[in-house]
């Protein structure tokens, strides 16, 4: 009798200590729910509203661009300008300057020959953009009948061009969403400075 109730109270005494551990368990549960749905939440407000420093637009000063002048590869320095005509800053090669046209019109332009440039213009956000592809191309036609692709590398935008005796004249639509462009660029087949224009245009950023 006394062995039979010595393995009654282990039995007993493993029952309570395994009902403990049951209820450790079930309580311990919940709590690691909870921290997770937290951390979750915590990280949706984090992607939602964002690391204020990395939203923040930091700019450096300068960097380097890579181009193209008739086939030559070429990389300079270019700075960081802001316009004082529309709200955007790029980065503008050493041998160009940045200057207002007219009121939301600026021009980049080549210092050792006016005749070359590109005009930058910023379009609203709810722009129509077959609409404002015919505009561009009825501003082209004034110029020349022929119009062409100029297959330049645009990303999201699309091209239009005409040439007059040694000129090119090229308009470019940039499609994006935050910065819709409209640029226009006038080189010469003896200086296409196009890629040069694309790539400080590809820097442009909105403020």
């Amino acid at each position: 009798m006394i062995i039979w109730k010595n393995h009654a109270g282990y039995i007993t005494l493993a029952c309570l200590l395994l009902t403990g551990c049951g209820s450790a368990a079930e309580n311990k549960g919940p709590i690691q729910e909870n921290s997770g749905e937290k951390n979750n939440e915590t990280h949706s407000a984090h992607q939602e509203t964002g690391d204020p420093v990395k939203t923040n637009k930091v700019r450096l000063m300068e960097k380097n661009l890579k181009y193209t002048i008739n086939g030559r590869a070429i990389e300079t320095t270019a700075f960081l300008k802001r316009s004082d005509n529309q709200p955007f800053s790029l980065y503008v090669l050493q041998q160009f300057k940045l200057s207002a046209e007219e009121p939301g019109k600026d021009v980049v332009v080549l210092n050792e020959d006016d005749s070359i440039f590109m005009r930058i213009e910023l379009l609203t956000g709810d722009v129509d953009w077959d609409e404002e592809g015919k505009n561009v191309k009825n501003q082209l036609k004034s110029l020349s009948e022929t119009i062409t692709d100029p297959r330049l590398d645009v990303g999201n935008g699309i091209g239009f061009e005409v040439k007059d005796g040694d000129e090119v004249i090229t308009s470019i639509l940039i499609k994006n969403e935050k910065e819709p462009l409209l640029l226009t660029i006038f080189t010469k087949k003896d200086k296409d400075y196009r890629d040069a224009f694309l790539e400080m245009a590809q820097t442009l950023s909105k403020e």
